[in-house]
């Protein structure tokens, strides 16, 4: 039988994996820097990492009687899950945000030179 932990990688793996190519996907259309790129991927490496220490860490807490913890329930796979789904959306709504604002600087950019080209009509 699965145990609650692999059930909480495998649950998570989808949403790391659009995490991790989402940020490729917005390198590649140059919607984000390489450095901001590799920071997200190593950002998800790191929430995977942890969803596979999560089990042998906490058996060892248990095994040194360093925490009292009842086990892992369906309701805190829920919420991890939910976390991390939340994540990847708010990493999604920021590179949304971060793109707006270079259009809308790029647009008051070309207003402000296109102001600049038009003469000045004197009052006549």
């Amino acid at each position: 039988m699965i145990n609650k932990f692999t059930i909480l990688v495998i649950i998570n793996i989808p949403l790391i994996l659009v995490g991790i190519f989402g940020s490729i996907a917005s390198y590649k259309t140059k919607k984000i820097s390489k450095k901001r790129c590799i920071t997200q991927i190593f950002i998800w490496i790191l929430i995977f990492s942890c969803l596979l220490v999560v089990e042998p860490l906490y058996n060892q807490l248990i095994r040194h009687n360093l925490t009292d913890s009842q086990p892992m329930s369906l309701f805190d796979m829920v919420l991890l899950t939910g976390l991390i789904f939340c994540l990847l959306l708010l990493k999604q709504s920021n590179e949304r945000v971060d793109l707006i604002n270079k259009k809308f600087t790029h647009l008051h950019e070309n207003l402000a030179i296109s102001d600049a080209r038009t003469p000045e009509k004197i009052n006549e």
